[in-house]
């Protein structure tokens, strides 16, 4: 059996705390150091996440009306290794023989689902984030409610994940003159973008042999008007847009130019920085913990320095 490949992605993990200055009625923003987010994770751990059988801590988190479990499988030397899991019916699957074929139900108890999970890194002494996709596992976004959720509210702290981009593509942007347009393009169902267009049930039905089915989210700014103040603003909202719609996000784009020059199209999704993984043994068909631990450590550990440049801390 071949070896599996997969696609490791980083994010840096912030925290901000909203603070009313004494005498006044302004809210002052702070970012938090990551040893203050460090601490919060220790906090959420020993207070908010309940033990296993298997010494592993977990909880359940919500994100966008579905139900996640966090597990922090191993936390050593300011790192947490995290597996992020999503409870699924038990009668979409099965187990089946390599050899005969042979199908058979899976064994399980009323209390219990089936999960898909997939796993990530937390290094709490740079504040990144390693996480492997895998197509139908949660989101990073599980991370990020990890702490929203696991940090009462009276202490408003908000949690950000920036995805990490290369060439300092951010900057380039934003010492342009103007950021004109931002277009996202999305893969979506077919039915939900066939009713979105206003096709009755009869024009759906007659509708065969679409290949793809995608929409476009244009946001368009006032003329001469550039629609971001900062790089951070920016890296905010590409973050939240792939946090958002995950492997379905098929094009990110923005438009920008210099005074006396064309608008040129930069294509943002050519500067995130990932690196694919290859993940256990190619005469074995299971991959443990273990695996992906050794898979993300190793990626990681290799690309440190190079994050750390791209990091925008």
């Amino acid at each position: 059996m071949p070896s599996k490949t997969r696609k490791v992605s980083f994010y840096r993990l912030s925290l901000e705390k909203q603070t009313l200055i004494p005498g006044t009625n302004t809210v002052q923003a702070k970012q938090l150091s990551d040893s203050d987010i460090e601490a919060y994770f220790q906090r959420i751990c020993a207070e908010k996440m309940q033990a296993l059988a298997n010494e592993h801590k977990a909880m359940n988190v919500t994100v966008s009306n579905n139900q996640y479990v966090i597990e922090v499988i191993s936390y050593e030397k300011h790192r947490a290794f995290i597996k992020i899991g999503q409870q699924n019916p038990s009668n979409t699957v099965a187990l089946r023989d390599r050899t005969t074929l042979e199908t058979e139900s899976v064994p399980m108890r009323e209390s219990q689902l089936l999960e898909l999970y997939t796993f990530c890194l937390i290094d709490f002494e740079t504040g990144i984030v390693s996480y492997i996709g895998i197509n139908g596992a949660p989101r990073i976004s599980a991370v990020r409610n990890l702490f929203d959720q696991g940090i009462d509210r009276e202490e408003h702290v908000s949690t950000y994940l920036a995805a990490i981009l290369t060439n300092d593509i951010l900057d380039i942007l934003v010492k342009k003159h103007i950021i004109s347009t931002l277009s996202v393009t999305v893969a979506v169902p077919e039915d939900k973008i066939l009713s979105d267009i206003g096709l009755d049930r009869e024009s759906f039905d007659s509708i065969r042999n679409i290949k793809t089915k995608m929409v476009t989210y244009k946001l368009v700014g006032q003329r001469n008007k550039n629609i971001f103040s900062s790089s951070d603003k920016l890296a905010e909202l590409i973050a939240s847009v792939k946090i958002k719609h995950g492997d379905n996000l098929k094009g990110l784009n923005a438009n920008a130019k210099d005074q006396g020059e064309k608008s040129q199209s930069y294509d943002l999704m050519q500067y995130n920085f990932t690196k694919t993984v290859v993940l256990g043994k190619e005469d074995s068909g299971l991959l443990f913990d273990d695996d992906f631990k050794e898979a993300l450590l190793q990626t990681y550990t290799c690309y440190k320095d190079e994050l750390l440049k791209y990091c925008r801390i």
